[in-house]
């Protein structure tokens, strides 16, 4: 019975390190699996079989355990607490329960149209309860990171529950695919990216019975809440388990401030960017190379443009354990290797994803310097507005400047560290690694995709600027533990100051994170609307024979949601579905000129002679720009037009 109770408490005391090596094995064996044969139900029965049969081999000869040392030991809790505990969780059910209520299936610009203002207002106070629990000595540290990783998940699941039917455009093409999939077992052709996700996804759907739907909205909210503060305090922890452990607590916390955009909503590359992070912050925090590369696989199996520098991440930390068994020669000759590859690696995956077209590299500076130019054409000191919007814009129009400055200031504090030794380490690893990224992104910054828009050309580039950053993290998060240690060790009125300039901080990055609509700032983009939905429903019942639709890219992503991937049709350029997917393609061009130009039978004509069919329709959302406009032309040059919901969508119908 007491062998019994002891397996019980470990499992319990490690639990948060089994969903992570689990996770990240049907990551591993799910992708594969896929590739090789199928994700129906026997390719499921395969890939879970493969991860067990690892998942224990891990667990008898690799596992590690630290988490759960971390776990046994802050089981405590002094009930003279709970009063405070109580109100906490009083304020968090009052944000839900304002989230939940805020929720809409309108077409919104920002989540924060719909939500009660005084979301923020629990939210501070939410936080400041927060901040008093962790600086408690008798609550332990299983309490602290339970709370924290609740609090991470309200920050980021606000899109989760505020958009009904979905937040973005990329998340409706993948759910749009994994329907396809867990249907057919497989959708052809097979890429190798993405696989990763996919597998994950479909697998926890088939084996819970959980919906696709809800399962592709909350994975990368809730993964990041789950694992991500537990990853921060074990990186803080290392090699400094006795010290106090309330600053490690606040570091956690007061990271939010930071921003959180890419954890707001699920996508392959918003999930590779999370593992990548973990793979970088456990690698730095000495946990053992088994987990670091199965993490590194699985980032790999997501999205390979982050997968690939986190290879390099695992093949630094292998030199960095073996190093005394090589000869210095070796030492540099594996680092030179791994550094060049890390610059060539996504250069040359890119350039063959483009179409391995020589034609398509521009050499020109306009690329590379853009997003640098970015960092200061946007600053500003605000003042325009009431002193809550100057500062939170003051905080945003600044932000990239100020970010550049803690990582630069974070290396320039850590440099002697690197260098203190002639031995590799895992800090020398992150700041080389940073400059083969440099010269990666510098490379790929000059390649041009076709079935891009202009404005996205830069997109795939851009991404490695995201990965920089990850990997500046640990460097980040260090010195800025150093930050609130000093506070922690003044007198009160500078922690109190600090306290209120912490608190503003968070709740700021909080509405930055998130799409705006106010006196400042309009994202403009759109989110999918139960319009949306009803005018592709519409369209179709009324169409008389085969047909297509010029729409913008909410609309047509409703049409995925509708009627799936069967409507392709075959032309000289390849398969072409009957709505504007993806937006850099043909029929995105020629909704364009409809909107931009004039909805004319000409334009129609062209778009109907592209795919083959004699039945084309343009739909018009009320929001879009000039709406009025171009609706009152198309009045008059479109064959028959009706309008949904007192014009909210105009739908024009034309033929030959």
């Amino acid at each position: 019975m007491l062998k019994i109770k002891e397996v019980l408490l470990k499992f319990i005391a490690n639990i948060n390190d089994y969903l992570l090596l689990l996770m990240a094995l049907i990551i591993i064996f799910g992708a594969a699996v896929y590739y090789l044969y199928a994700l129906n139900w026997w390719g499921t029965i395969i890939a879970l079989i493969l991860t067990m049969a690892v998942f224990l081999i891990i667990l008898k000869y690799f596992f590690q355990g630290q988490s759960g040392e971390i776990i046994k030991k802050g089981l405590i809790f002094n009930k003279k607490n709970f009063i405070y505990l109580l109100f906490y969780g009083l304020f968090y059910l009052i944000m839900f329960f304002l989230l939940i209520k805020g929720a809409s299936d309108r077409a919104l610009i920002s989540p924060w149209q719909v939500i009660d203002n005084r979301f923020f207002v629990y939210y501070l106070i939410s936080s400041l309860l927060l901040i008093f629990l962790l600086i408690q000595k008798k609550i332990g540290s299983t309490w602290k990171l339970g709370l924290l990783s609740l609090h991470y998940f309200l920050s980021l699941a606000v899109a989760v529950l505020v958009y009904k039917i979905g937040y973005g455009f990329d998340p409706f093409i993948h759910q749009a695919t994994m329907e396809l999939i867990d249907q057919k077992g497989l959708v052809t052709p097979k890429p190798p990216y993405y696989l990763g996700e996919y597998s994950l996804i479909i697998i926890l759907h088939k084996i819970s019975g959980l919906a696709i739907y809800w399962l592709n909205k909350l994975l990368v909210p809730l993964t990041t809440a789950l694992f991500l503060p537990l990853a921060i305090y074990k990186l803080l922890s290392t090699g400094n388990e006795q010290e106090n452990s309330i600053p490690k607590f606040l570091s956690i916390l007061f990271l939010l401030a930071l921003t959180f955009s890419p954890f707001i909503v699920t996508t392959p590359q918003n999930l590779s960017y999370l593992f990548l992070l973990l793979a970088v912050l456990l690698g730095y925090g000495n946990t053992k190379l088994t987990w670091i590369l199965i993490i590194s696989l699985a980032t790999l199996a997501i999205h390979p443009l982050t997968g690939l520098p986190a290879l390099a991440w695992t093949a630094w930390l292998v030199v960095k354990k073996y190093q005394t068994n090589l000869k210095k020669i070796w030492q540099k000759i594996l680092l030179t290797l791994i550094l060049i590859v890390n610059s060539l690696a996504i250069p040359l995956a890119l350039f063959l994803v483009g179409g391995a077209d020589i034609k398509k590299i521009s050499w020109g500076g306009n690329l590379i310097i853009e997003p640098l130019k970015n960092i200061f054409t946007n600053l500003s000191s605000a003042g325009q507005e009431t002193w809550l919007l100057n500062f939170v814009y003051f905080f945003y129009y600044n932000y990239n400047l100020f970010l550049l400055i803690i990582i630069i200031a974070s290396l320039i504090y850590f440099w002697r560290k690197f260098y203190s030794s002639k031995i590799f380490s895992a800090g020398r690893g992150l700041f080389w690694l940073v400059i083969s990224l440099l010269v990666a992104y510098i490379l790929s910054s000059q390649i041009r995709f076709n079935d891009l828009i202009n404005y996205e050309q830069s997109n795939y580039a851009n991404r490695l600027l995201v990965i920089i950053i990850i990997f500046c993290l640990p460097l980040v998060i260090l010195a800025f533990h150093q930050l609130i240690k000093k506070i922690w060790q003044q007198n009160k009125l500078i922690q109190i100051i600090w306290l209120i300039i912490g608190l503003a901080l968070i709740t700021t990055a909080l509405y930055v994170s998130y799409p705006r609509f106010d006196k400042y700032f309009n994202s403009r983009g759109y989110s999918t609307s139960r319009t949306d939905l009803e005018a592709v429903r519409l369209i179709d019942q009324k169409a008389q024979q085969s047909y297509l639709v010029l729409a913008n890219q909410q609309v047509a992503v409703a049409a995925l949601w509708e009627l799936g991937f069967d409507h392709y049709y075959p032309t000289d350029n390849g398969l072409i579905y009957f709505y504007p997917i993806p937006t850099g393609g043909p029929l995105y061009q020629y909704y364009l000129d409809m909107v931009y130009k004039k909805p004319d039978q000409s334009i129609m004509k062209k778009a109907l002679d592209l795919v083959g069919v004699d039945e084309g329709y343009l739909v018009i959302n009320k929001y879009w720009h000039q709406s009025g406009q171009i609706i009152n032309e198309a009045k008059l040059l479109a064959n028959d037009w009706l309008t949904i919901n007192n014009g909210e969508i105009y739908i024009f119908r034309y033929h030959r």
